[in-house]
């Protein structure tokens, strides 16, 4: 993968490719991205690594191989989760008249794990059980060939994996809202330690308000808890409870549990989970109704302040996805925690100081991604709902100061000139940045040359630009620079007291080498 910003070989006359670009504070990412095929409509599906491999499972449970020159779509067949016989189910006179949502019932995750010389692969799934008319969530574990060192060397049946765990009690279709509401499974896991994975089992919205019940509070059911499930004998036991709905779970590395949750209207959390603690849900909620009404069974409203706060909250909701921990990644970013997120196609980059979270800076990604994960090889992997891959690592720019240095040296620029230039260049840099698309705080500087004048993706342009039209031209942009009112009338750009004739040439010729 090459660095592809403009600003590393802009003296170079290079081209920029077409992989996608995005910006954190520290470094600048770059993303190659391969779609996968899907036979059936849904959302959902998860990713693992085993050994140098990048294994996805979709929602619908077909498992593929996946880098950054395509995928190739595996012999394991999942285990049977009842799909084709609840929607046989669902057209029978008994259940016919609920409403229900197929592409909700899907395949929550996969882990692969190593333990006594042996290869296994577990997966997480909604399950309905044909004979009992219920629903639940369910734990499978294969264990795979001896010396297996491609999945593509495999040809696993559905019968071949070994359901070493099943959510207990079997839910019964609702006849409120929606009967099963598979979204809202969570069934993300985490390799806790040897054969144990932590599970965050969601409530499947039975919550004593879109349902008869609400199970999340009673101790004696696994909905709306965290479990600690052991591999080997199939035995759980619950971590927390009070739970909603985890998207998102991992095992950082000074073994503490984090679950990235989504709240009800408003209120995503991210929790840190101590053993036997009680997280609220649903007597105590930072959301409300979907109608924007408040929490009806809520203590506090609004506050959280009888049971467990989350350690963060996102109000209002940014549909919190996957978690997971960076490591070797970029001296800026090791350590910290990535959040994805669906409605607002971000990822979240986490700084945890403690149990305190220090900051949490949004990375627009563009896409609703489902899921996030750090591959062997270090990259950061997403798995979007467009059904994409994202392979992401840090940009390889030269520094704008060596850029900046390399211009001064070709236009032959005297100690006065060069300083007068540089001043400029950073008093732009105070607002703008040397790209073309990151045009959030201002409009990126990249392309403006020629550039149609307000035409970037920047939100607040005033009026007086909207409505000059016409493009950056040379003589545009020095009017512009020289008296930014003058040329614009409202503009929010400040006078940059470009008065010398000879620092604004500069300025000019530099931001049209950057087309």
């Amino acid at each position: 993968m090459r660095g592809h910003s403009k600003i590393r070989s802009l003296l170079k006359g290079s081209e920029i490719d077409d992989d996608i670009v995005m910006t954190s504070i520290f470094t600048e990412l770059e993303a190659v991205s391969v779609s996968i095929p899907i036979n059936r409509a849904g959302e959902g599906g998860a990713m693992t690594s085993f050994k140098n491999e990048l294994v996805v499972i979709t929602h619908e449970g077909r498992i593929f191989l996946v880098n950054e020159s395509g995928f190739k779509e595996t012999a394991i067949l999942a285990p049977d989760n009842g799909f084709g016989a609840y929607k046989k189910a669902a057209l029978s006179d008994k259940f016919k008249d609920l409403t229900h949502v197929f592409t909700w019932f899907r395949y929550n995750d996969i882990l692969y794990y190593f333990e006594n010389d042996h290869d296994y692969l577990v997966l997480s799934y909604t399950e309905w059980l044909a004979d009992d008319e219920c629903y639940g969530t369910a734990i499978a574990r294969l264990k795979l060939p001896a010396n297996t060192n491609s999945l593509l060397d495999v040809k696993i049946e559905p019968t071949d994996w070994d359901i070493v765990y099943r959510t207990q009690p079997c839910l019964n279709l609702k006849s409120e809202y929606r009967a099963m509401e598979g979204h809202m499974a969570g069934g993300r896991m985490a390799l806790y330690s040897g054969h144990k994975i932590v599970l965050g089992n969601g409530d499947y919205h039975w919550d004593g308000v879109y349902a008869p019940e609400s199970y999340a509070q009673v101790k004696d059911n696994d909905y709306g808890k965290v479990l600690e499930i052991d591999l080997d004998s199939g035995t759980s036991k619950h971590l927390s409870l009070g739970n909603r709905n985890m998207q998102g779970v991992m095992v950082d590395d000074l073994g503490q549990i984090w679950v990235a949750e989504h709240g009800v209207r408003g209120g995503d959390e991210l929790n840190l989970i101590e053993n036997n603690q009680n997280y609220g849900w649903p007597n105590e909620t930072l959301g409300t109704t979907y109608d924007n009404q408040p929490w009806p069974m809520s203590s506090s409203y609004g506050r959280h302040e009888e049971y467990v706060a989350p350690a963060y909250a996102w109000i209002p909701s940014i549909a919190v996805s996957g978690i997971t921990q960076i490591n070797d990644f970029h001296p800026a970013w090791d350590g910290d925690l990535l959040v994805s997120t669906l409605r607002t196609q971000k990822i979240f980059r986490i700084r945890i100081k403690g149990k305190r979270v220090l900051f949490a800076e949004p990375i627009d990604v563009g896409e609703r991604v489902r899921y996030v994960h750090q591959h062997n090889d270090g990259k950061i992997v997403l798995w979007t709902d467009s059904k994409k891959v994202q392979f992401i690592a840090p940009a390889d720019n030269q520094n704008i100061k060596d850029v900046l240095e390399d211009f001064c040296t070709e236009q032959k620029l005297d100690n006065s000139q060069k300083h007068k230039f540089l001043s400029s260049v950073n008093r732009c840099m105070e607002c703008h940045e040397f790209n073309n698309y990151n045009h959030e705080k201002a409009p990126g500087l990249e392309g403006i040359y020629n550039r149609g004048i307000a035409t970037t993706g920047y939100k607040n342009y005033s009026q007086g630009l909207h409505s000059k039209g016409g493009k950056w031209t040379r003589e545009n942009l020095k009017a512009y620079l020289k008296d930014p009112q003058a040329f614009a009338p409202g503009t929010s750009m400040p006078d940059q007291g470009l008065e010398d004739s000879e620092a604004l040439k500069s300025l000019i010729d530099f931001l049209e080498k950057l087309k």
